[in-house]
């Protein structure tokens, strides 16, 4: 894939795993008409996997987007606007003149492999399952509930995102969770949209870390995005988990940052919360 259409569909894919989050949780809002995607699946946790908005079409102009996250957003205690590096300076440059904060300067880095990576080797007391009824979701949920505590996701966040079997297990998406002994210590999920897949909620638990669980996790769910049938596999990384995957061979291919809003008039360009 040219770098143009790896962007394009990751941007897309990230837009579908939001939609996909905010048509499966319970009271969530989502407003959607192709070229801005608003929504919410948390009234209480305004980071930007629950309380966003993504410009999808570059030609909408900074003011419509901030206007209409606004008052979408309204009923909540925060949100977060999407800023794609290779596409939304002028949203971003936009968002901080109207006192937005920005979440972070650095961001987080969109990685992408185009190829499969080698197979999972299990280890000895190690077990793989894949998701496929609600028993196994409810493990995956504990899972990323333990292993996001460090990381302030509130539980009722989580169990927003992944509170029905739709959210991990259908058609486009697949989950896992790696068990020792039978207990659930790690998972990661796949969203494919046409020729990109999006790895998303990779997470072990804190006393199994150290182990290659999440790299087990990982490998298996890249292996389900391409058996899913994408030609490029992506993933927003944390700073704990990108020498991880740089080390399976994703490369850097862009990076996404965050203003948070409703903006402030105390607030000035340069400012960072």
């Amino acid at each position: 894939m040219d770098r143009d259409e790896l962007l394009a569909g990751g941007d897309h894919n990230l837009a579908a795993t939001m939609r996909l989050y905010a048509t499966t949780a319970t009271g969530a809002m989502l407003e959607d008409d192709g070229g801005l995607l608003l929504y919410s699946t948390s009234s209480t946790w305004p980071g930007p996997y629950h309380n966003g908005a993504i410009r999808l079409d570059r030609s909408l102009a900074p003011d419509e987007v901030l206007s209409r996250a606004a008052a979408f957003f309204a009923p909540r205690p925060g949100y977060c606007v999407w800023i794609a590096a290779h596409a939304d300076a002028d949203l971003e440059e936009t968002a901080l003149e109207a006192g937005y904060a920005s979440v972070s300067e650095v961001g987080a880095p969109r990685l992408a492999v185009e190829h499969r990576l080698d197979p999972a080797v299990v280890p000895a007391g190690v077990r793989l399952d894949e998701v496929t009824d609600d028993e196994a979701r409810l493990d995956y949920l504990a899972v990323t509930v333990d292993a996001f505590a460090d990381s302030f996701l509130p539980r009722d966040a989580a169990q927003a995102q992944l509170g029905t079997l739709r959210a991990v297990c259908a058609p486009d998406v697949r989950a896992v969770v790696a068990r020792i002994d039978g207990r659930p210590v790690a998972g990661a999920m796949v969203v494919a949209t046409g020729s990109v897949a999006g790895i998303q909620l990779v997470g072990t638990v804190p006393g199994a870390r150290g182990r290659g669980l999440g790299e087990l996790c990982t490998r298996w769910a890249v292996g389900a995005g391409f058996d899913l049938g994408a030609r490029a596999v992506v993933l927003e990384a944390s700073e704990a988990g990108e020498p991880l995957y740089l080390r399976l061979g994703f490369v850097e291919v862009s990076r996404y940052r965050w203003c948070f809003g409703p903006p402030s008039t105390r607030r000035r360009r340069g400012v960072r919360r």
